[in-house]
């Protein structure tokens, strides 16, 4: 049978068959030249690229900026809720504010209305109540609003972050911030007199009908807080405690031949007073809540501060003249005491916020309106309003025309001059 063998071939990854040189031996393998690189050299700085890169995740990266945000948000909601509690009206409320008060206006102003009644002023700002109209005025002469009241008889009760004008006698109020209207309060009955604190807590005295007068407390969104009846006694004066917890309220009752002043702080949980002063033949005709650390009381001839706290610590103030003119300004108190049969003979006592003097001083003159500020006084009588230190001494003097009824202060060296239906500026020389 035929001799069969099998045929070989070549594998498909098999490498070739290396060729044979005549006259040389066949070596085991042929030498491959493998470029390397010599110890403590470095490698050549050309390399041989793959066409492949690797490329690292971005989960981390977006984890850490997550994280960030995260607690930067965090921050910023812990501050806004602080400056919400700390704040007494809100930071909404107060922010508005204070971008209302950027921008610049001009002098003079023409009011509306016939009359000027009042004049609140403030560090950079005043409210000017006409008899027809309530306004707002930055210090650099913006109008911030102007709001027809209508009311018959206008009174207005501010606070640092709201005004509140009521018509006494009526049945409406109606509270602004410096954007303008916020809010219309309608009651049932006649309205004797109201009060507004910083928080927006605002009160309402009013008639009723089984008691002489009825005092009702709303936060600043509407609801009743609180609510005290006066069963014989007159209410003419009420104030609330700048956080609005508790109320200072003044009743009057008269006999035969006298009539007694009884002074009151309650809270909100009793009806019965933790505090009462009573002022015999002495009738109170302000109570001021101004200031955070008490309240003042204004009589027929003395000035008194109370503190909030539960021990009602109090300072006083007497004068032998009677009280003409009261002022509570930006730094403290001014009060105006002259001698019933000569306008022209007065004293003025300006107190500190605490209630402490700061200084006591004679003027010759009549005077139409008294401010503090800045440390100084400023003085308006009949032509010209007159920049007084505090011992007294005339520092500078400007004309202020004729017909001036208010003054505010704008700056060390100018003041703003209200007159019936105008706004102008003048400067001290």
């Amino acid at each position: 049978m035929p001799d069969y063998k099998k045929k070989k071939r070549k594998g498909i990854f098999s490498a070739p068959k290396p060729k044979q040189v005549k006259g040389k031996r066949r070596e085991h393998s042929e030498a491959q030249d493998i470029p390397m690189t010599p110890s403590g050299k470095k490698r050549s700085t050309v390399q041989h690229s793959t066409g492949m890169k690797v490329v690292k995740g971005k989960k981390r990266e977006n984890s850490r900026r997550f994280k960030a945000f995260s607690s930067v948000a965090a921050v910023i909601l812990v501050v806004v809720l602080l400056l919400e509690l700390i704040l007494p009206a809100g930071i909404i409320e107060n922010t508005s504010n204070l971008i209302s008060l950027i921008g610049t206006g001009s002098y003079p102003l023409e009011l509306d209305g016939t009359k000027t009644i009042n004049t609140v002023c403030y560090n950079n700002y005043y409210y000017i109540l006409t008899n027809s109209h309530i306004c707002a005025v930055s210090a650099s002469g913006k109008e911030l609003f102007s709001y027809p009241h209508g009311f018959e008889k206008p009174i207005i009760k501010t606070c640092d972050t709201r005004a509140l004008v009521f018509n006494q006698g009526g049945t409406q109020c109606l509270i602004f911030t410096l954007n303008g209207l916020r809010e219309t309060v309608d009651t049932e009955k006649p309205i004797i007199t109201a009060a507004i604190s910083d928080n927006g807590t605002y009160a309402i005295v009013s008639r009723s009908e089984k008691y002489t007068a009825a005092v009702s407390v709303y936060s600043k969104r509407g609801k009743m807080l609180y609510e005290w009846y006066s069963a014989q006694e007159t209410v003419n004066n009420v104030g609330i405690a700048p956080n609005g917890k508790k109320i200072a309220v003044s009743t009057f009752a008269s006999g035969v031949g006298s009539y007694t002043s009884t002074l009151s702080v309650l809270n909100f949980k009793s009806a019965t007073p933790e505090y009462t002063e009573t002022f015999d033949n002495t009738l109170i005709y302000n109570i001021d809540t101004s200031y955070h650390n008490g309240f003042g009381v204004v009589t027929g001839n003395t000035f008194k501060f109370i503190k909030w706290s539960k021990k009602y610590k109090s300072t006083e103030y007497k004068n032998e003249y009677g009280t003409a003119l009261f002022r509570a300004c930006a730094n403290g108190y001014v009060v105006v005491y002259n001698r019933e049969n000569d306008k022209t003979d007065n004293k003025i006592a300006v107190i500190s916020k605490n209630g402490s003097l700061k200084a006591e001083l004679e003027y010759k003159g009549i005077i139409g309106d008294i401010q503090y500020y800045g440390g100084h006084i400023y003085c308006m009588s009949d032509n010209d309003v007159q920049k007084l230190s505090l011992n007294g001494e005339i520092l500078k003097t400007a004309d202020c025309g004729f017909g001036a009824v208010r003054l505010s202060p704008l700056s060390n060296d100018s003041a703003a001059i209200i007159t019936e239906n105008k706004i102008e500026k003048i400067n001290f020389d």
